[in-house]
């Protein structure tokens, strides 16, 4: 009688741990937390979908923003650009220039105070050799930077080297930036659609 009434409880609880499977996968629930946005979310926090194929390439001589999938162009939109970006490439901090190079969107925040931003992975590792070259920042400071880079994730952004640089909305036609990418708020909207954590932005002549 006692194995039976084990028997019988055992298959009751069976039951139950399938109907609640069942249920999960119905209501697609995941057990995983909600996707990690906003400053200093990198691409272990969540959001980390395939890229898709999806990169940019943003023309500081042309004041433009290419956006490709697979190597095909889906459309190019007009940026503003740092205020001083004509002068080369960006240095230090404050320098109001928009940085040259090879990075990825680091971040997402759709509680910009522009709209909504994807956060670049500047400084790069060029940008940390070349700063710890210069005496601009310590070994210990690029090695940091050097290793986010290898990692995929935010870089210090609080060197002297500067950072968050972000492509945000809330372009102002014919005007200047601090150093970021601005784009009108539609365009921003596309941009936030195809862009995961991960996408290769260059950012060149």
């Amino acid at each position: 009688m006692n194995w039976a009434s084990n028997g019988c409880k055992f298959f009751k609880r069976l039951i139950s741990g399938v109907l609640i499977f069942v249920m999960a996968v119905s209501l697609d629930i995941t057990g995983y937390a909600e996707p990690i946005v906003g400053p200093g979310a990198d691409i272990a926090a969540g959001n980390t979908g395939s890229t898709n194929g999806v990169s940019i390439y943003v023309s500081k001589r042309l004041k433009t923003l290419s956006l490709k999938q697979n190597g095909v162009l889906i459309s190019q939109y007009p940026v503003s650009l740092g205020a001083s970006s004509a002068e080369g490439n960006k240095k230090v901090e404050g320098d109001l220039r928009t940085p040259s190079g090879e990075f990825y969107v680091c971040t997402r925040n759709d509680k910009s105070v522009a709209y909504l931003s994807l956060g670049l992975s500047y400084p790069g590792i060029k940008d940390a050799e070349r700063g710890y070259a210069d005496g601009i920042i310590t070994k210990e400071q690029r090695d940091e930077i050097v290793n986010a880079n290898l990692e995929g994730k935010q870089p210090p952004w609080d060197t002297p080297l500067g950072g968050a640089i972000m492509i945000h909305g809330c372009r102002v036609p014919g005007g200047n930036t601090h150093g970021c990418v601005a784009v009108d708020n539609d365009v921003m909207d596309v941009l936030w659609s195809y862009c995961n954590l991960g996408v290769p932005v260059t950012i060149g002549p």
